[in-house]
């Protein structure tokens, strides 16, 4: 039989870069798969502007950007489509139409403005895009076979808010290279070392970071902050508080393991690949409990989960126990470890998706 012609379609935004990475690797691996990856990049928003009507939406505009850098590929024979957002469902569900389709993606819009809301955003402005997104991604929706939600947030958004059976849901997490991703011997001492990675640092908490550090942890933590924000020019970091603005992979990999405590206060957030690194590495994470966060941080055992709505008082005692009590750490840094190693591997991903690929390119074939 041959081999099962793919068409990818894959933005590399907003934090999707290394599972669209890693998505690639899986595929590569499948011999009776033949891929056509298409990798959506900043550079494409130049070399593929959308028109000005679309740019009215961060939605329209990823749409828009995508189908033009896909429009040459249009005119070939393709036996399925792989796409890795929620806004790609609605963008090429006229392609999911005609040809088996899936889609992996940590969000929907049903989710998205939960979130928005609870963060008291957007106002009528957010309705608004919430209602010009939400009923075309159900109707979109309904023409993919199958699903690939990284979280149970996502999962349960899906049936709840989309009406999609959760038999064609393939949950999975932040895959990672365990391998690179890999502890290395840790011995806690005072201060301990809190590590706090992301580049959009208001969203993900990082201004409550820093005046929680500032009135609370000062003079039993420091803290690291990796982070490309420009933004970070502008705020005063307090003493003990130590940025990098910019590391490559290798040496990010060992910033993780000289901490010993990841710290995430994101305000709005999914399925953050820093916290699976973090965990890959044996570091436990203490983090809020929004969108599928608690799917990978388990209260009490690979790290504390913290409600969104805590107070810095709730943040600090937490930290300050942790501090009094490193045998805790310790246990809970093994659990990450053996949580990754469990749940995060690159061949339970990859089994995952040739799962899914085998039931997506197992019926009758189709072309453009």
């Amino acid at each position: 039989m041959p081999p099962c012609r793919t068409l990818c379609i894959l933005t590399t935004l907003l934090g999707n870069k290394p599972t669209a990475m890693r998505l690639m690797e899986a595929l590569q691996g499948l011999e009776w798969i033949e891929p056509t990856f298409v990798l959506v990049t900043m550079d494409d928003y130049k070399t593929h502007p959308a028109p000005l009507w679309a740019k009215l939406s961060n939605a329209w505009e990823a749409r828009s950007v995508a189908r033009r850098k896909v429009g040459p590929l249009l005119g070939q024979q393709f036996d399925a489509l792989l796409v890795n957002c929620w806004e790609y469902v609605v963008e090429f569900q006229d392609l999911a139409r005609r040809l088996p389709a899936a889609a992996l993606m940590d969000a929907v819009p049903a989710n998205v403005n939960t979130q928005l809301i609870h963060r008291s955003q957007g106002g009528w402005r957010r309705s608004l895009a919430h209602w010009l997104q939400d009923g075309p991604f159900k109707r979109a929706a309904r023409h993919f076979r199958f699903f690939l939600p990284t979280g149970s947030d996502t999962i349960a958004s899906l049936e709840r808010d989309y009406g999609i059976p959760r038999e064609r849901c393939f949950a999975t997490l932040q895959p990672q290279d365990l391998n690179v991703w890999a502890p290395v011997p840790h011995v806690y001492s005072r201060p301990l070392r809190l590590l706090f990675v992301g580049n959009d640092f208001l969203r993900k908490g990082g201004d409550f970071l820093l005046r929680l550090y500032a009135e609370h942890l000062s003079d039993d933590f420091v803290l690291t902050i990796a982070s490309r924000d420009p933004g970070l020019e502008r705020r005063p970091l307090p003493k003990g508080v130590t940025w990098l603005r910019d590391r490559d992979r290798d040496q990010l990999i060992e910033v993780y393991r000289a901490a010993d405590l990841f710290i995430l206060p994101t305000q709005q957030d999914f399925m953050p690949q820093v916290l699976a690194e973090a965990l890959s590495t044996g570091v436990p994470c203490m983090a809020n409990d929004v969108g599928g966060i608690r799917d990978m941080v388990r209260d009490g055992e690979t790290g504390f989960l913290i409600p969104p709505d805590a107070s810095m008082e709730a943040w600090a005692e937490r930290l300050r126990y942790l501090s009094s009590h490193p045998g805790e750490l310790s246990r809970m840094a093994a659990n990450a470890r053996r949580f990754a190693e469990a749940n995060l591997g690159m061949d339970r991903f990859r089994g995952l998706v040739s799962n899914v690929m085998q039931r997506l390119c197992g019926g009758e074939r189709n072309g453009l």
